[in-house]
């Protein structure tokens, strides 16, 4: 049986921003939790954080069964984390036909219902255990409507009020909600065609979302260039957006 007094874990950690997570969370000697799709890709992590930081569990969290089954797991283990990365998500876009329902629901079992449902199975447990915290991977893009990401930007913007929502609730329970809203990083998940300039790599980004989640930061934003730049379109007209955002 593993023991660590401090133990994180971390969805979609099998690459992008989450593997980098686990790097960063293993140097500061957290055991890390790492839950994935791919077996292969969370066994090589394995070998090479080491299995005592580092126990890969293999689970697609748009199954609520297999979320379930898994926290049980963990939990028949004695195994308490108090810091979940909820990071795994679903980046398709729409194509020009308009609005996709079946995406719709693709897209939001991933990233809304694959992120609640973990806290509906640690919430009771954390407030026994005194606090721990909750962090959400939302989106830059999840500020204003941008054309062809209806289904991930609502997703997205979904997450941001529940977890505003809860972060008020269960403040007397010492267990925060944390969002985490990146903007271009150089994953699997940036769709870009062009290279976007002030694109993070992974590890710039996971260093600086973990000193700032350990720190207690409510809101984490990056980079300053496209938190400024959302600020801007933001504060437009809706006319003016209109036209320059428009598509047709």
């Amino acid at each position: 049986m593993i023991k660590r007094n401090d133990i994180c874990l971390i969805t979609g950690a099998s690459s992008g921003i989450g593997k980098s997570i686990a790097y960063e969370m293993v140097q500061r000697s957290w055991l890390v939790i790492a839950i994935a799709r791919s077996h292969d890709k969370l066994m090589e992590l394995s070998d090479i954080l080491g299995r005592d930081n580092l126990i890969p569990i293999v689970c697609d969290v748009s199954k609520f069964d297999q979320v379930k089954e898994v926290s049980d797991y963990i939990k028949n283990r004695h195994l308490y984390p108090t810091l979940f990365f909820l990071n795994a998500g679903d980046g398709e876009e729409e194509n020009d036909k308009g609005l996709d329902f079946e995406l719709h629901q693709k897209i939001f079992d991933v990233n809304y219902f694959g992120t609640i449902s973990w806290i509906k199975e640690w919430i009771d447990l954390l407030k026994e255990q005194n606090g721990g915290s909750f962090v959400a991977t939302s989106s830059i893009q999840s500020f204003r409507g941008m054309p062809g990401v209806a289904a991930y930007g609502a997703s997205k913007s979904a997450i941001n009020y529940c977890f505003e929502s809860l972060d008020a609730m269960y403040i007397k329970d010492n267990i925060r909600f944390q969002l985490i809203y990146p903007g271009p990083v150089a994953t699997a998940m940036l769709k870009s065609k062009n290279s976007l300039p002030f694109t993070w790599k992974p590890d710039k980004a996971a260093k600086y979302i973990v000193a700032k989640v350990l720190k207690g930061s409510s809101k984490i934003k990056f980079p300053l260039f496209y938190v400024l730049m959302i600020g801007i379109i933001n504060c437009l007209p809706n006319a003016l957006y209109l036209q320059i955002f428009r598509t047709k």
